[in-house]
């Protein structure tokens, strides 16, 4: 247990101190980034702060990992070179023993970090948006006309309109299409113009009705209209086509949101992506323990035992972060391959975790 707690302590220092840094470094960056429409628009500061404390957990899940690569590597480099590995292996303690509380804390990191992004991270990543795009683009009042729209709407419906404008709550060239329970188009509607009134709803001006079978492939019938109304509770605010990013979607709501998509007959695939790096991505704690720590046994003189053929301390830090980009690469790698159907959703987000826990598992085996 003092062991234990001896390495804990010496990992929470590195820890924090890098999950510190990396917060200010990326708030700063993203703040210098985006002052000059902060101050364009008259932003107050209390705006700023909070816009940027609600977007914090979002930069911080993505940057803990490389907290938890940076802080293992610091801690098996110091013990190695100030003797201290030695002194265990002479009092009959491996060095395998002491990946042990290391592993465990890369396992409640690994929990942690899922849970606050199933939970905390959503609420406050979608709350962080919605106050830029009111407070800071100021959406509704500098654009009140959209072109090309496609939205998503209720019943099975996708809406879509050369042009929406919201000050005259009115669309042109508009087309509304109804979906089946298996993605079949059974009734689609177009229309010259659309009008909508808060009592009345839409109104749809020449345009023409279509029914489908059941499959989908043929039309059964078809009427001309001068003028038509359909149930169609939406807005035109609620047609915006505000893109809503995975981020702010919690499991459920993601696994719903692709759901509702597919329904329309849409693959959904940069959104079924992300639903498996939900999973895959907490992971990364474990993977670059799997990577680090072998790298800053083999690289540091006390630790190697290969005299002046081992890298310093900060040499084994570089090489360890590199190996991190690299992984960081291939998941970016996996993405593409899973979003072009290249593989399935799910073989290209874990595509870079199946590498590097092979790779990880052979450096492990060298230590002593």
């Amino acid at each position: 247990m003092i062991l234990n707690r001896y390495l804990l302590f010496e990992f929470a220092k590195p820890f924090s101190f890098s999950a510190l840094i990396f917060a200010m470094v990326i708030t700063l960056g993203h703040l210098f980034d985006r002052l000059e429409v902060l101050i364009k628009n008259g932003v107050g500061a209390g705006t700023v702060a909070l816009y940027l404390l609600s977007m914090l957990p979002l930069w911080l899940i993505q940057a803990l990992p490389l907290c938890t690569l940076i802080a293992s590597v610091m801690v098996i480099g110091n013990l190695c070179q100030s003797g201290e590995i030695s002194c265990l292996r002479s009092s009959g303690i491996s060095s395998r023993r002491v990946l042990l509380p290391l592993f465990a804390v890369g396992a409640l990191l690994t929990v942690f970090t899922y849970v606050a992004g199933d939970s905390i991270m959503p609420r406050a990543t979608h709350f962080a948006r919605t106050l830029y795009r009111r407070e800071v683009d100021k959406m509704g009042a500098q654009k009140p006309v959209w072109g090309n729209i496609i939205a998503i709407a209720g019943d099975r419906r996708r809406v879509s309109a050369k042009r929406l404008d919201l000050e005259k709550s009115e669309m042109e060239k508009v087309s509304v299409e109804s979906y089946g329970d298996r993605f079949n188009l059974r009734q689609e509607l177009t229309a010259q113009r659309a009008d909508w009134a808060p009592k009345s709803g839409w109104t749809f001006f020449d345009g023409v009705v279509r029914l489908f079978s059941k499959e989908g492939d043929e039309i059964i019938e078809e009427e001309s209209f001068a003028m038509a109304h359909i149930e169609l509770p939406e807005s035109p605010a609620d047609l915006v086509p505000l893109q809503i990013l995975p981020e702010e979607l919690s499991v459920n709501d993601l696994k719903v949101y692709i759901r509702k998509i597919n329904e329309l007959g849409i693959p959904a695939l940069t959104e079924r992506v992300q639903y498996h790096l939900k999973f895959a991505f907490p992971f990364t704690h474990l993977l670059v323990l799997c990577i680090g720590i072998p790298i800053a046994f083999g690289t540091t003189a006390a630790g190697g035992g290969r005299g002046k053929k081992s890298f310093s301390r900060m040499r084994s830090l570089a090489v360890a972060l590199a190996v991190a980009l690299t992984y960081f690469g291939l998941i970016a790698f996996g993405q593409a391959l899973g979003e072009s159907r290249k593989l399935e959703p799910w073989m290209g987000v874990w595509l870079a975790n199946a590498v590097f826990l092979v790779v990880g598992v052979l450096l492990l085996r060298t230590v002593d």
